[in-house]
């Protein structure tokens, strides 16, 4: 089998930030109870290692459960924030931890969490009814060796130790060995039509690039050859978005199969390919699948799916999402931007990561949400697996955050990208010189922001600031000059020195009027968005109702701002109402407004703020705590 590499495979390439203001105070929280604490290195991290002393994933012997995703995941999650914070200790315990999980890797190179290594179908339903008391199909042993052979790649790159390559080599070995010698179709193992098990792309590719051994090449080949099927054979993932049908009409009954985060990660997997071979079917197959996400599961949150489940979830006015769902059309956004440079992708990232990311990232940072809901309050879950630390939306966590620090400056041979606006702190090496930057100001309560450049340059370079897409105007300042832009960025030349911009982008408040799921819709879709909580039950919306985004914020009402049930459940607002705010400062909440209604002829003010501070706690008790809708 030959290779080739693309020579001109665009490539933006991410800076290194450090947030400051509100998105610092809760990463630093997160990231100091979920990974630097004593509970997070002795409960949290411990819990996920001894998976592989237990080995319980099939203990069954009828289904198989995912303890053996969460080390890699922890380490993934480890490792990202080692490289934000350059955290020697931290890059020590990394290192330590994978040497340690070695210990458990078997003679052949098996190193799992289930004692039958072979044990990687899905599961008989009519056992497991009996077991479950309903017709489970799971299987996760490969999508846990996906994670186990990714943290250990991640292990080696922060410590450079050679011996840690070798397990993950092994690792993988061992896989492409079993399957071939039992002649296991990858995508016929595991469950949700094997996306989980195929979604082991993006690891073999990185372990072909850290060893260039056309082994692991070849067998990521496989993979792509498997996702583009001419007999359609599921999930025929390149060539099922090749044909521009929406996900949820691919294959009879949805929820079976069309799993968004294993599926997101297969695409980011087929990116990686792309990276590599430079076959250009790969791209435009994740450009259109993007498309095909943006069109018909583009929730009302601005994250994609429904409760984990590419149904349609855009036509649904009552919203779940996943934070790994976010956490994962983030990074498809984000790879996107960076291979094609289309400021759309941007735009997508933006509203994820200020609207649904963080309202799952709960205010004391020792949990996040399994679900962020429309109203109500969102879902969480405590045990996942059969463990009571691990959680597979909160292990991501991290990753949200890095992966938008990553995002937030950018730049290839052309040009320095400042593509988003939270406060943050950079230093930028470009091949001139270097450039320090500092970025300031209200951004997302006004649209208002000031940045400060400090740069040595030998020539200068092309700086390029994006325009919102959500902007109604915007305006540069200058040296004492104004500029306005109307197109997708500001571009400009940055010499040596130093250089203070302003930015204030215009914006108004859009209403969203939303109906009622039809009747033919609402058990599935009901049941899932109660999710098991029966509290929630009676907050199913069945009336229609309005949303408000203002800028790149989704607007809610809070009992946290003194919001009243009556007023936030009550009936919903007149068609043709409007409204006017005024921003104010606010302990309880990151962004917050005096709201001026009026509707059928009268006025009242109220208070509302961001979705994402709204109810971002522990709050299993309060099925009336907050809401989207007006």
């Amino acid at each position: 089998m030959e290779f080739y590499t693309k020579d001109d495979v665009m490539m933006i390439k991410s800076t290194s930030v450090r947030f400051t203001g509100y998105v610092a105070e809760l990463m630093d929280r997160f990231i100091l109870e979920r990974i630097n604490s004593d509970d997070g290195r002795n409960v949290v991290y411990q819990e996920a290692e001894d998976a592989f002393l237990h080995k319980l994933d099939d203990a069954s012997g009828v289904i198989g459960i995912w303890q053996g995703e969460f080390w890699g995941k922890w380490i993934l999650s480890a490792a990202q924030v080692c490289d934000y914070s350059g955290n020697k200790e931290l890059k020590e315990f990394i290192h330590s931890a994978a040497l340690k999980l070695m210990t458990y890797q078997d003679d052949d190179g098996y190193l799992g969490t289930y004692q039958d290594s072979l044990m990687m179908f899905a599961a008989d339903t009519e056992k497991s009814k009996a077991l479950m008391g309903w017709p489970c199909n799971w299987n996760w042993n490969i999508w846990c060796r996906k994670y186990t052979l990714w943290g250990l790649l991640e292990a080696w790159r922060i410590s450079d130790d050679a011996a840690i390559l070798q397990a993950a080599r092994r690792l993988a070995d061992h896989l492409i060995g079993q399957l071939r010698d039992n002649n296991i179709r990858l995508a016929d193992t595991g469950t949700f039509a094997g996306l989980p098990s195929c979604s082991i792309l993006k690891p073999m590719v990185l372990l072909y690039n850290a060893t260039g051994s056309d082994k692991y090449l070849e067998f990521a080949q496989e993979i792509v050859d498997d996702l583009d099927r001419a007999d359609g054979k599921a999930p025929n993932l390149i060539g099922n978005t090749l044909s521009g049908n929406p996900i949820h009409e691919w294959y009879p009954d949805v929820p079976q199969w069309a799993k968004a985060y294993e599926m997101m990660s297969c695409v980011e997997g087929m990116l990686s390919m792309y990276r590599v071979t430079g076959e250009d079917k790969l791209l435009a197959a994740a450009e259109d699948f993007h498309a095909l996400v943006k069109k018909h599961e583009l929730n009302i949150l601005f994250s994609v799916g429904f409760n984990d489940i590419f149904n349609h979830g855009a036509s649904q006015m009552n919203a779940i999402s996943e934070p790994c769902d976010v956490i994962h059309w983030m990074r498809l956004c984000h790879d996107l931007f960076s291979l094609t440079g289309r400021k759309s992708y941007l735009d997508d990232f933006e509203l994820a990561f200020y609207n649904p990311f963080l309202a799952g990232v709960f205010r004391d940072g020792k949990w996040g949400a399994r679900g962020v809901r429309s109203h109500g309050h969102h879902y969480t879950v405590f045990e996942q697996a059969k463990f009571k630390h691990n959680h597979c939306c909160v292990n991501n966590v991290p990753r949200g955050f890095t992966n938008a620090a990553d995002t937030m400056v950018m730049a290839d041979d052309d040009a320095v990208y400042v593509n988003l606006y939270s406060d943050f702190k950079t230093t930028i090496a470009v091949d001139s010189g270097d450039i320090s930057l500092t970025v300031s100001g209200d951004y997302l309560r006004s649209g208002k922001v000031d940045l400060a450049f400090d740069a040595t340059l030998t020539c200068p370079v092309k700086l390029k600031l994006r325009i919102p897409g959500w902007a109604t105007s915007s305006k540069l300042v200058i040296g004492g000059e104004t500029m306005t832009g109307d197109s997708d960025w500001f571009e400009m030349i940055l010499s040596s020195g130093r250089t203070n911009i302003s930015l204030e982008f215009g914006r108004k408040l859009v209403v969203r009027n939303h109906v009622p799921p039809t009747a033919d819709q609402s058990g599935w879709y009901e049941k899932r968005w109660v999710a098991n909580e029966d509290i929630m039950r009676d907050s199913y919306r069945l009336e229609p109702g309005a949303t408000l985004v203002y800028g790149p914020l989704l607007l809610a009402r809070s009992k946290y701002i003194d919001n009243s049930e009556i007023e936030m459940f009550g009936p919903a607002l007149s068609d043709g109402f409007s409204c006017s705010l005024q921003p104010v400062t606010s302990d309880n909440v990151n962004c917050a407004y005096e709201a001026t209604f009026c509707s059928d002829g009268k006025e009242y003010k109220t208070m509302i703020c961001d979705y994402a501070s709204a109810a971002n706690e522990v709050l299993v008790n309060d099925p009336h705590f907050f809401s989207i809708f007006f």
